[in-house]
């Protein structure tokens, strides 16, 4: 998450940029508890497939991750990754051109290097009222000096992370947190510094969660800087010492619970207080200001419901467009194993036929050879004539001789 530490610049441009600062080996988010395993937070891997996690998100359905606006994968204008020179995909569905993006699957320790358990993100929505003026600023542009605004972002993923559905919070319920200033929690993963964002820093990659009442007012922000700016659009939380979210980790998301029920807010890409690279007794933490202000700001996802209706019509088509691609390659899969088992029966059925004649053949060369065989074991029997006047006798023997008396008719 965005943050800073010095009073005038927080009151002049709302937010300064955790980048500036050195390196801590500080949680993402700064006290509170693990919440490692936990449904409901993801970690954003932005830009390269082995690089830690860059941002936040909530898991809201198998899916469909929310986060903030600025998290979104964007080409960089200057070809170097990251980079914060960038610009949004025209079409809003990433492509190999764009930088590529991975959600890690929810509650689990992102090692550096990344985790196996991902998915890819194939489009992001986010609202066309989005702004991310201040480095702009920061850099010498002619930007309007102020943080993100309308800062909320939508990631599709290429297959599903989870079989949990949440729902959002209702402008009523809103209302309700807010008047009453009732606890929400917060979880994240996020980065505390620039130099973690590039990899050159140490990062546990273990989610924590705070609680953090809900103000009654804004303190962070000039409406003026929305020109659309529906009612509760946004909401802050006042941080405690010892339990505060940290620079880079934007997106993080705020759930509340009703009647046994976690129910998501938005997510977070603003906040104020002293760094995660204080200790919790920093005096920064005395001072009066931050006592009463430091918190996070957070987008509620009930204010945008164009580009939530945009993403879950993106998701529909794509569901139903693997299901016919599934479709069809079950039809051609099932042809494909119906001619298989025709051309084996009609080959199994020639190899029957071919045996059958081959052993015919052979037992009839079989029997001719049995004949023959006999011929030559059996001698044969020889029938001669014998006449003894007019009498005329036949006699068959292997040495036929003729009786007494006859004579042998030659």
């Amino acid at each position: 998450m965005r943050k800073g530490k010095n009073l005038q610049l927080i009151l002049t441009l709302v937010i300064a940029v955790t980048v500036l600062f050195l390196p801590t080996k500080s949680f993402a988010v700064y006290g509170g508890e693990f919440a490692t395993g936990d449904p409901k937070v993801v970690a954003i891997i932005g830009w390269k497939e082995t690089n830690q996690a860059g941002c936040t998100g909530a898991l809201i359905s198998p899916r469909i991750v929310m986060t903030s606006a600025h998290c979104l994968s964007r080409n960089p204008t200057d070809g170097k990754f990251p980079s914060y020179n960038t610009e949004d995909p025209k079409s809003k569905v990433l492509t190999e051109k764009d930088a590529p993006v991975w959600v890690a699957a929810p509650g689990v320790v992102v090692p550096f290097g990344g985790t196996t358990s991902k998915a890819k993100v194939i489009a992001q929505f986010a609202s066309p009222y989005f702004q991310g003026n201040l480095l702009d600023c920061l850099n010498g542009g002619k930007g309007d000096c102020h943080g993100p605004i309308y800062d909320f972002g939508i990631l599709i993923l290429d297959k599903p992370l989870s079989d949990k559905v949440f729902r959002i919070a209702t402008l009523e319920e809103i209302r309700d947190l807010v008047v009453n200033e009732k606890p929400i929690v917060q979880i994240g993963y996020g980065l505390t510094t620039h130099e973690q964002y590039l990899g050159k820093a140490f990062k546990d990659g273990i989610p924590r969660k705070i609680v953090t009442p809900v103000r009654n007012d804004l303190i962070q922000v000039k409406r003026e800087w929305y020109s659309v700016y529906p009612e509760l659009m946004l909401i802050q939380t006042r941080y405690k010492p010892g339990e505060y979210t940290c620079g880079g980790d934007s997106g993080i998301p705020g759930w509340f619970e009703k009647n046994g029920e976690w129910i998501y807010i938005g997510a977070s890409g603003v906040g104020s207080g002293p760094e995660c690279g204080s200790a919790p007794d920093d005096p920064l933490w005395n001072d009066a200001y931050w006592k009463l202000n430091s918190g996070d700001q957070f987008d509620t996802a009930q204010a945008y419901p164009d580009v939530i209706a945009a993403a879950n019509a993106f998701l529909s088509q794509q569901i139903a467009s693997e299901e016919k691609a599934a479709a069809e390659l079950k039809v051609k899969l099932d042809a494909e194993a119906k001619a298989a088992a025709e051309l084996k029966a009609a080959q199994d059925l020639r190899a029957k036929e071919e045996a059958e004649k081959v052993a015919l053949e052979l037992k009839a060369k079989q029997d001719a050879e049995a004949q023959e065989a006999l011929k030559k074991v059996i001698p044969k029997k020889i029938t001669i004539t014998c006449i003894k006047g007019k009498t005329i006798k036949k006699v068959t023997a292997l040495k036929p001789v003729c009786p007494k008396g006859y004579k042998k008719k030659t």
